[in-house]
């Protein structure tokens, strides 16, 4: 985990990452469970992994591949966006400034509006089913 921290004066600032997660509970819809894709928390649509944060620090983002073509261009102007080859359900965004926590929530945001009508109703994955899916990623 990232021990780069928002805001300044701060001693009991969370990292980023933290920030992002705990931010995210206030999106109506979701909840937080543990990642399928990478360790530690990630965000949940029913039984739809739709952000978590990769083992290099980058926020992975399930905008769908739809959103992604009708937002492509405006994702491409932007150095924190990074594009999958191929096509993708998901980017990957990076986090540097303070500024970048709304932004990225906001993303987040968007991507559990267009999720939440196709994912499967019902609670993030635990245990052996969680771990089936692991095997699968």
């Amino acid at each position: 985990m990232s021990s780069k921290q928002i805001g300044r004066g701060c001693l009991r600032c969370l990292p980023v990452q933290e920030q992002v997660i705990e931010r995210c509970r206030e999106v109506e819809g979701v909840v937080i469970g543990e990642g399928a894709f990478a360790p530690g928390p990630a965000v949940w649509v029913g039984e739809r992994e739709v952000a978590h944060f990769d083992v290099g620090g980058g926020l992975d983002v399930r905008l769908t591949k739809d959103v992604i073509r009708h937002r492509r261009a405006e994702l491409a102007r932007d150095d924190r966006v990074s594009f999958r080859t191929g096509a993708s359900d998901w980017i990957a965004i990076n986090i540097t400034e303070p500024a970048d926590l709304d932004w990225a929530v906001a993303l987040v945001g968007d991507a559990v509006t267009a999720n939440i009508g196709t994912a499967r109703p019902g609670s993030p994955p635990t245990g052996a089913a969680l771990e089936r899916r692991r095997r699968f990623h």
